[in-house]
C-alpha cells in the first residue's frame, strides 16, 4: 500500500469536488447542516486554494481519498470565542479548512491519519500552532481533531445559519 498526501494541482479538481460533494451529502443524511447552504465549500474557493499552493490531498495507492486545506491568513471568525478562549500565542497560526474524507471508505482510520500528516506538513513548514473546527453535530471529526492531540477551546460564530461550530487549537 502506498500513502501519500500532496499538492493538489487543476487536474486534481473534478476529484477534490466530487469528494467534497459526497462529505456534504453523507453531513445532510446525518441531520447536519454543516456544507449546506452558504457553508458548501465553492468551486472558485477551491480552485483558489489549489491556485495558491493550500490543498492537500491524501492519496492511497495513487487514488485521492481525501482533501483539506491549510491556511496560514487569519481566520476572521477566530476573533470571538465563547465558552472558552484561545491560549495565548506570539505568532501566527495555520488553520485547516475543508477537511473530507470519501465517505465510502469512512470507518478505516484514514481520517485520523490525514490530519496526522497535515500536521506534520505544518510542522515541516515552521508552523507552531494550529486552529481546526467543527459542527457540534459533528462527532465523527470531533473524534478525529481529539485523536491528533488538539483542544477544545470554544464555540465560534461563522457568519451564517446554523454557522456554531467547536474550535480546537494544537501547539507543535
Amino acid at each position: 500500500m502506498n500513502i501519500e498526501i500532496r499538492n493538489g494541482n487543476s487536474s486534481d479538481f473534478q476529484d477534490i469536488m466530487q469528494i467534497i460533494n459526497k462529505a456534504g451529502i453523507k453531513l445532510a443524511e446525518s441531520g447536519s447542516p454543516q456544507w449546506s447552504d452558504k457553508d458548501s465549500p465553492k468551486e472558485e474557493d477551491i480552485k483558489s486554494e489549489i491556485e495558491k499552493g493550500n490543498n492537500y490531498l491524501f492519496t492511497i495507492n495513487n487514488v485521492i481519498v481525501g482533501t483539506a486545506i491549510i491556511t496560514d491568513e487569519e481566520e476572521q471568525a477566530y476573533s470571538t470565542i465563547s465558552y472558552g478562549d484561545w491560549d495565548a500565542s506570539l505568532e501566527s497560526y495555520a488553520t485547516i479548512h475543508k477537511f473530507a474524507i470519501n465517505p465510502e471508505i469512512n470507518g478505516k482510520g484514514y481520517g485520523k491519519t490525514f490530519l496526522k500528516l497535515l500536521l506534520f506538513v505544518c510542522k515541516e513548514k515552521g508552523i507552531s500552532e494550529v486552529r481546526i473546527d467543527t459542527y457540534p453535530g459533528n462527532r465523527a471529526m470531533q473524534n478525529v481533531i481529539l485523536s491528533a492531540g488538539f483542544a477544545f477551546k470554544g464555540i465560534i460564530q461563522l457568519p451564517f445559519a446554523n454557522g456554531e461550530r467547536y474550535a480546537y487549537q494544537l501547539f507543535l
